[in-house]
């Protein structure tokens, strides 16, 4: 899925899909919480993981990630 690159006010923006993020369980009533964490990593040139962060910490990458 491809997503543009937005400017707002001075900071560079990419939406993720609401559909795999309430599957997730990352909104709330389909909602994004104001000030919901979400840890983001440079992995290496252009490439980046989102993860979602709740109270038993930061999501583990799956392990077909590194095979």
């Amino acid at each position: 899925m491809f997503r543009k690159l937005r400017n707002h006010d001075g900071t560079p923006l990419i939406a993720l899909d609401k559909d795999e993020l309430e599957m997730d369980g990352v909104l709330e009533d389909g909602q994004a919480s104001d000030g919901k964490q979400m840890h983001v990593q440079r992995l290496g040139e252009g490439v980046y993981v989102v993860r979602d962060v709740s109270d038993g910490g930061i999501a583990e990458f799956p392990e077909l990630m590194f095979k």
